[in-house]
C-alpha cells in the first residue's frame, strides 16, 4: 500500500497544497517550521482520522494544532494504491461535519467502510496506536539519555507482552487488581456467617409452633368434651324433674315436698317425652308432602287377598284324602277365620270408626314444631361454667407461647430472605472477581506467548540493525527478564541508560525499524520525521542503508538536512524528491 498524491486543501498552514508521492523512498526536504510534521499528521489523519479531545486537554490536542490558520475548512484528499487498485480518499476533519468517502476509481463506485471514520479494517489491519508508535518515527531530541531509555523499555515491554506498543500490560493488570479490590467478598461472607449462626437458633421453630398449636387444639377439644358431658348430665336430670313437676301439679302439692333438689334450670316446660317419635307418613304430612298410600292399606286388595287364601285352602283340602263332610267343615271354618281377620284389620285401620279422624297436614306440622321446640329447650339448658376458667387460663398461656414462636418464625423468614440476598450478592461478586482473575491470567498467558514469539525476533533484528549502524561496535542487543535493553560492549552487557544520547537514539531507531520489519504485513508507508539531529555522517549513512531492509512499499523520509539527498545518491538508492517552500 502506498500514497500517490496528497491534497492538503485546508490543513494547518497549508491551503490547496498538492504533494506528489511515489512508491519506494520519498525525500521531503524543508527548513524548520516548513510543515514537515504537519504533512506527517495529515497522512495519519487521512488514514485514521483525527479525534477531538474533551476538557482542558482539548486546547492542545492534535485537532486544534492542525486546524487551518485562516479559519477556513478543515479537509483534504489522498490518492491511495492498494492491491493494484486506485482509491480516492476524501475527508472532512471538522468535528460538527466529520465525513469520510472512499471511491474505487476504476470501478467508479463508493467503497463501504468497516469503520465509519477510519480505513482500518477496509484497506489494512494495523490499528492506529500501533502504526503511530511503530511506523511513524518522530524526533526524540526532547527525551535524551535515561528518559529515552525508559521510553524505549516501556515501548518494548508493551510490544513484546501485548502485541501493541500502546497497551501497557503492567498498567492494565494494576487497573484490574484495583478494580478487584472493590469487590469485598470477605464482608459478605461474614454477613452470611452471622445470619447462619442466628438461623441455627430458629431451626426448630416450625416444629415447636406445630406442637404448641396441637396443644391449643387439645385444650379446645378437652373443653368441648367437658362441656358436652355436663350438658348430657343436665339433660339426664330433666325428665325426672318434669315428671315430678307434672305429678305435683295434678296433686296441688309444691315441688319442694318431694325431697329432691337438682341445680338445673329449664327455660321452657316440656309437656311431652323426648322418646315419642313420628312415623314416616306423619313426617311427610307435616312437611306438606302427600303421603304415599301403601298397597296393603287398600280395601280391594285386602278382600282379594282373603278370597285367594280361602281358594288355596279349599284346593288343598280337595286334593288331600278327606271325607266330604270334613272337607266342607274345614272350608267353612277357614272362610270364617279369614272374614274375621279382615274385619278386625279394617277396624284397626279405623274404617268403621266414625269418631276418629285422620290428622290434617296442619296438625302434623304443629306436632313437628312442638318436638323441635322441645329439643331446643334441651339445648338451652344452663350449666355451671366455672370450670371454663381453668381451660381459658391454660389456653391463654399457650397463646402467649404461640405468639413468641410466631415472632421467631417471622424473624427466621426475614433472616432467610437476607441470606438469599447476601448469597446472590456473593455470587455476583465472585463472578466479577473470577472474570477479573481470568482477565489477568489471560493477559499473563498471552503476554508470555507474545514475548516468547516476538521477543527473540526483536532481539535478532535489533542486533542486526544496531551492528550495521555502529559499524559493528555493538553487535549484540537483547532484552533482559525485565525487558530492559542491554547492549554488549566488549565482554560486558551495558544497559542503554549508560550510553551516549546519540547511541541511545540510534538504538531506539534500530528497535523501531526492527519492529517495522516484523509488523509490515500490510506494507503501509514508513514515515521518518527528521530524526537524524545527533547522528554523525558515518552512522547516518549506515542508517539510511538499513532502510533497504524494511519490507514496505513506501518510505517517506522528512528532513531538514540537505546532505541526505547526496547520501542516498551515494548509496545508489532511487528516491522521489519533494521540497517545501
Amino acid at each position: 500500500m502506498y500514497l500517490n498524491k496528497l491534497l492538503l486543501k485546508d490543513f494547518g498552514k497549508f491551503n490547496n497544497k498538492e504533494i506528489e508521492l511515489k512508491p519506494g523512498v520519498n525525500l521531503i526536504y524543508g527548513e524548520n517550521e516548513a510543515g514537515k510534521t504537519t504533512i506527517k499528521e495529515f497522512i495519519v489523519g487521512m488514514l485514521y482520522g483525527i479525534d477531538k479531545s474533551r476538557g482542558l486537554g482539548a486546547r492542545l490536542d492534535n485537532y486544534e494544532l492542525r486546524k487551518p490558520l485562516n479559519g477556513r475548512g478543515f479537509s483534504g484528499k489522498a490518492y491511495v494504491k492498494n492491491d493494484s487498485k486506485n482509491f480516492l480518499v476524501e475527508r472532512s476533519f471538522l468535528r460538527h461535519n466529520r465525513k469520510l468517502n472512499v471511491m474505487d476509481v476504476q470501478a467508479g463506485r463508493e467503497v463501504k467502510l468497516k469503520n465509519k471514520n477510519s480505513l482500518h479494517g477496509t484497506m489494512f489491519e494495523l490499528d492506529k496506536n500501533t502504526y503511530v508508535n511503530t511506523l511513524c518515527i518522530g524526533e526524540h531530541g526532547a527525551a535524551p539519555g535515561k528518559e529515552l531509555a525508559g521510553e524505549l523499555n516501556n515501548y518494548l515491554a508493551n510490544l513484546s507482552t501485548t502485541g501493541s506498543a500502546d497497551i501497557d500490560k503492567e498498567a492494565a493488570i494494576d487497573r484490574l487488581k484495583e478494580e478487584r479490590s472493590k469487590y469485598n467478598v470477605r464482608a459478605v461472607n461474614k454477613q452470611l456467617d452471622d445470619i447462619s449462626y442466628e438461623l441455627d437458633e430458629y431451626k426448630d421453630v416450625d416444629q415447636e409452633l406445630k406442637e404448641i398449636r396441637n396443644k391449643i387444639k387439645e385444650v379446645d377439644e378437652e373443653f368441648a368434651i367437658e362441656t358436652a358431658r355436663r350438658k348430657r348430665e343436665a339433660r339426664r336430670l330433666v325428665d325426672p324433674i318434669q315428671e315430678t313437676s307434672t305429678n305435683d301439679a295434678n296433686s296441688d302439692q309444691p315441688k319442694e315436698e318431694t325431697g329432691e333438689t337438682v341445680e338445673v334450670k329449664v327455660e321452657e316446660k316440656v309437656e311431652e317425652k323426648p322418646e315419642e317419635k313420628l312415623t314416616i307418613r306423619d313426617v311427610q304430612l307435616a312437611r306438606g308432602e302427600k303421603a304415599e298410600e301403601k298397597l296393603t292399606d287398600k280395601l280391594w286388595f285386602i278382600i282379594l287377598t282373603g278370597f285367594f287364601v280361602v281358594g288355596v285352602i279349599a284346593a288343598m283340602v280337595y286334593i288331600l284324602p278327606f271325607e266330604k263332610g270334613v272337607r266342607q267343615l274345614f272350608i267353612i271354618c277357614t272362610a270364617l277365620f279369614v272374614v274375621v281377620t279382615i274385619v278386625e284389620g279394617l277396624f284397626a285401620k279405623g274404617v268403621f270408626d266414625d269418631d276418629v279422624k285422620t290428622p290434617t297436614d296442619e296438625e302434623f306440622k304443629r306436632i313437628i314444631l312442638e318436638l323441635e321446640k322441645k329439643n331446643e329447650t334441651y339445648e338451652e339448658i344452663e350449666i355451671d361454667m366455672s370450670f371454663a376458667s381453668e381451660y381459658a387460663d391454660k389456653k391463654a398461656e399457650l397463646k402467649v407461647v404461640e405468639k413468641e414462636l410466631m415472632d421467631k418464625k417471622n424473624r427466621k423468614l426475614e433472616l432467610e430472605e437476607e441470606f438469599a440476598i447476601a448469597s446472590k450478592k456473593r455470587d455476583e461478586l465472585e463472578k466479577e472477581i473470577y472474570a477479573i482473575n481470568l482477565a489477568i491470567n489471560t493477559i499473563n498467558d498471552m503476554s508470555a506467548e507474545i514475548h516468547g514469539d516476538l521477543g527473540f525476533l526483536i532481539n535478532d533484528n535489533i542486533s542486526d540493525i544496531v551492528s550495521k549502524i555502529t559499524d559493528g561496535k555493538y553487535q549484540d542487543v537483547y532484552l533482559d527478564e525485565k525487558l530492559h535493553v542491554m547492549v554488549k560492549d566488549g565482554d560486558n552487557y551495558v544497559r542503554m541508560e549508560y550510553l551516549s544520547a546519540g547511541t541511545t537514539e540510534q538504538i531506539y531507531l534500530a528497535v523501531r525499524l526492527s519492529v517495522a520489519r516484523l509488523l509490515c504485513r500490510d506494507k503501509m508507508p514508513l514515515i521518518i520525521d527528521d530524526i537524524f539531529t545527533n547522528y554523525d555522517e558515518r552512522r547516518l549513512v549506515n542508517t539510511l542503508d538499513c532502510l533497504k531492509t524494511i519490507d514496505t512499499e513506501q518510505i517517506i523520509l522528512m528532513t531538514s538536512n540537505s546532505r541526505i539527498g547526496d547520501m542516498l545518491d551515494d548509496l545508489d538508492m532511487d528516491y522521489n524528491y519533494v521540497e517545501l517552500a
